[in-house]
């Protein structure tokens, strides 16, 4: 198989077998159009250097979903297509302010740091390069895994949970008074039951006594004193419903207070009103600084544009001839006429002053980006602090709401306290009165006694209907107090799982690395080398990923190492291996079923088959590029595909 630049318009009709992974590129790194397909399997990409391997290679991972590459230059837009499993997948990039970025994009997948890290094994690959440097590798070989969110949930959950005890421990509280008040709303009850037998004895002794006997006036006294006593109860009873609804308008009162004092506090030094005035002075400040900065990077960016563009001008000049020729093999001592002066420059000169000014517009950029940013988080904390002002707002009616209701029923339960007092004060009227009159004082001791039972009963009923509604509440708490038991337990499972999940992960890591390199190092056959491992280590709650190194002497001793004593071409092939197999922890062969592998110049031929073989086992494309003399060895074992077309441009 040969790549082919035959269409013109870069575009790519597919291929009729749907197990081909087909894959066109046009204006994108140093390829002008090109396109090439793949069987299953191993595919080589060949080529001298400077032939695009890498290009179309890098192509191919950034419509899979990784990073995507930089523009052709002097183009203005750029595609990438892919056919594979029966589906076309495209990646479009233009040129904004000088900077490649992606107009649209259809990738295979849109989960970029599992490409970027486990498929695209270039020699960009964060993995190798960390290996290479000696760098940590697990916060590389767990990125698909986001630690941040899981631990944010961990955070939530430790939340959730301690409010759960406070709950819990608030309604055992409660729950352990069950007992106490069954017992006291049993012997309420007997005593009711005691009262209420007595007073229906007293009644029935009183109506048997002969009130006819007794004078009109006593009788009428006596009857006012019924009366004044009934009334009496009934205010008590309203006395008590209203002593309920403020203690609970109370308790409500209390709960609001407690959110204003909570809102209240400080934020960063200040009450939220003068935060807020600080964040919008801030934001006018900032919005005035990008203001400036646009300004500044609208006047730089024509004149870079213009001075490219002069650069790039590759018309001869009139009176041209070949005897000019010695003088333009150093293109950078060529004279141009300045555009803004009219003076002679030469080219290097201007080149020089572009990438001056090409500096300082992507400092420019940079900062205005930063200004940017730090605009959209001040705009989220504003967003925040009105939130809490609106909060506060309500809350603060809120207060006014309950303080106006409360100080209504205080009225009303004054005014129902006074009536008491003046019945209560009619009442010792009366029997005065009583006392005075010629009653007979059997009649007088027992309608007293008959008022004093039914005052003895309503004052128990009302006791033990409070009894009984605090049984009530008890077995709600007792009820609720499952219920929550039952969702703590669950906060608990997901608790130890989400730990457990990290735990498993990373140690699953650990052995697939540690297989991995046993089985490569061994089938590419590094006599130096006995073992190279990762060993988990933690360390203050930090998890590391320690690589190992045991290596032999030419006498066979065993000696334990440093990393940086591996070659350059062992830390490479470790560095892919690692890749390799994180590829396999994160089962990224089921979202990705194709493994891209580039700069792998400093293996031979053997330890590349061994390798490419290796890939084999675990991804159904896997598409490398190889220098031309390795690839005649590797022909007979791997599909080929030729980089020698006039069409692909050369970098």
């Amino acid at each position: 198989m040969t790549a082919d630049d035959s269409n013109a318009d870069g575009d790519w009709d597919g291929d009729e077998d749907g197990e081909r992974l087909a894959v066109s590129v046009r204006n994108v790194g140093g390829i002008e159009h090109a396109s090439a397909s793949f069987d299953p399997g191993v595919t080589v990409v060949t080529g001298e250097n400077a032939s695009n391997k890498s290009s179309l290679l890098g192509s191919l991972g950034a419509v899979l979903g990784g990073s995507h590459p930089p523009l052709r230059g002097g183009a203005e837009t750029g595609t990438v297509a892919l056919d594979l499993d029966g589906e076309r997948y495209e990646l479009d990039l233009v040129r904004e302010e000088g900077e490649t970025v992606v107009a649209e994009a259809t990738p295979y997948t849109g989960a970029a740091t599992l490409v970027d890290c486990f498929v695209r094994l270039d020699e960009d690959n964060p993995i190798r390069r960390a290996v290479v440097a000696g760098s940590d590798l697990h916060d590389l070989l767990m990125r698909p895994i986001d630690t941040e969110e899981i631990d944010a949930e961990i955070e939530e959950l430790r939340g959730r949970r301690d409010n759960l005890d406070e709950r819990l421990a608030a309604l055992d509280e409660q729950i352990d008074t069950l007992p106490e008040l069954e017992v006291r709303a049993r012997r309420l009850r007997e005593e009711h039951d005691e009262v209420t037998t007595r007073l229906e004895e007293k009644r029935a002794a009183l109506s048997e006594m002969d009130r006819r006997a007794a004078a009109e006036e006593t009788r009428d006294l006596l009857d006012d004193l019924e009366d004044a006593r009934t009334e009496r109860e009934r205010l008590r009873d309203r006395q008590e419903t209203k002593r309920r609804a403020i203690d609970s308008l109370e308790d409500d009162l209390a709960s609001v207070e407690a959110d204003l004092s909570s809102l209240a506090a400080d934020v960063d030094g200040g009450t939220v009103r003068d935060r807020l005035d600080g964040v919008d002075a801030e934001l006018t400040t900032l919005r005035e600084r990008k203001g400036r900065l646009d300004e500044t990077i609208d006047a730089l960016r024509p004149i870079v544009e213009v001075n490219q563009a002069l650069l790039a001008d590759s018309r001869l000049p009139e009176g041209f001839d070949e005897s000019d020729v010695v003088d333009r093999l150093d293109p950078a001592s060529e004279a141009i006429n300045c555009w803004t002066c009219g003076q002679s420059v030469e080219r290097g000169e201007i080149r020089e002053q572009i990438e001056a000014v090409e500096s300082i517009l992507q400092g420019k950029r940079e900062e205005r980006k930063a200004v940017e940013a730090r605009i959209e988080e001040r705009q989220r904390t504003r967003a925040d602090l009105e939130a809490r002002l609106d909060e506060r707002a309500e809350l603060e009616e809120r207060r006014r709401c309950l303080e106006r209701q409360i100080e209504d029923r205080e009225r009303a339960l004054s005014g129902i306290e006074e009536r008491i007092e003046t019945v209560e004060e009619r009442i010792r009227d009366l029997e005065a009165n009583l006392a005075e009159a010629e009653t007979d004082d059997d009649l007088l001791h027992r309608h007293r006694e008959v008022s004093d039972l039914e005052y003895e009963r309503g004052r128990l009923e009302r006791e033990l209907a409070a009894v009984e509604d605090d049984i009530e509440a008890a077995e709600a708490a007792r009820s609720e107090a499952d219920s929550l038991r039952a969702e703590r337990a669950e906060v608990s499972d997901r608790l130890a799982d989400l730990r457990e999940r990290i735990d498993r992960i990373e140690r699953e890591a650990v052995e697939t690395v540690n297989e991995c390199m046993a089985r490569v190092l061994d089938r590419l056959d590094y006599r130096a080398i006995e073992r190279v491992w990762i060993d988990r280590r933690e360390t203050d709650g930090e998890t590391a990923f320690d690589l190992q190194v045991v290596r032999t002497t030419d006498d066979g001793t065993v000696y334990r190492a440093a990393v940086d004593t591996l070659s350059k071409s062992e830390r490479e092939v470790v560095g892919l291996v690692i890749a390799l197999a994180g590829y396999l922890v994160h089962d990224v062969a089921a979202s990705v079923p194709v493994v891209v592998v580039d700069a792998i110049e400093m293996l031979d031929a053997e330890r590349i088959r061994g390798l490419l073989d290796f890939f084999d086992e675990h991804a159904r494309y896997v598409v490398a590029a190889v220098l031309p003399e390795e690839a005649d060895r590797l022909r007979t074992t791997f599909d080929t595909v030729a980089l020698e077309t006039p069409g692909i441009a050369r970098q």
